[in-house]
């Protein structure tokens, strides 16, 4: 299991009891996302959040158990690889139309 210190969560959520404003602190939790499917997940600590996080050897960032030991494809470069898909068949049926 991941045990590196300096990978921190991607963010910390806090839970509130009570009216707006004057209402006490239920809960601190802490957030990840996997870097390359985006599931996202909630813990009570840090310490728990190690145990069901890995890094990816590729990128070094926190991935799901569920993505450990695929083919490192990060969201962003996964992202391209659509966009560029979508151009390149908007451009074929483009050309299918035989009009421009």
């Amino acid at each position: 299991m991941a045990r590196l210190k300096n990978f921190e969560p991607g963010g910390v959520g806090q839970y509130f009891d009570g009216p707006l404003g004057s209402g006490v602190l239920v809960r601190e939790v802490y957030h990840s996302t996997c870097s390359h499917c985006a599931h996202g997940t909630e813990f009570a600590s840090k310490r728990d959040m190690m145990e069901h996080v890995e890094i990816c050897r590729g990128c070094m960032r926190l991935i799901c158990l569920a993505c450990y030991g695929k083919p490192c494809v990060p969201q962003e470069k996964e992202a391209e690889r659509q966009e560029l898909e979508a151009r390149l068949r908007a451009r074929l049926e483009v050309g299918r139309w035989g009009c421009y």
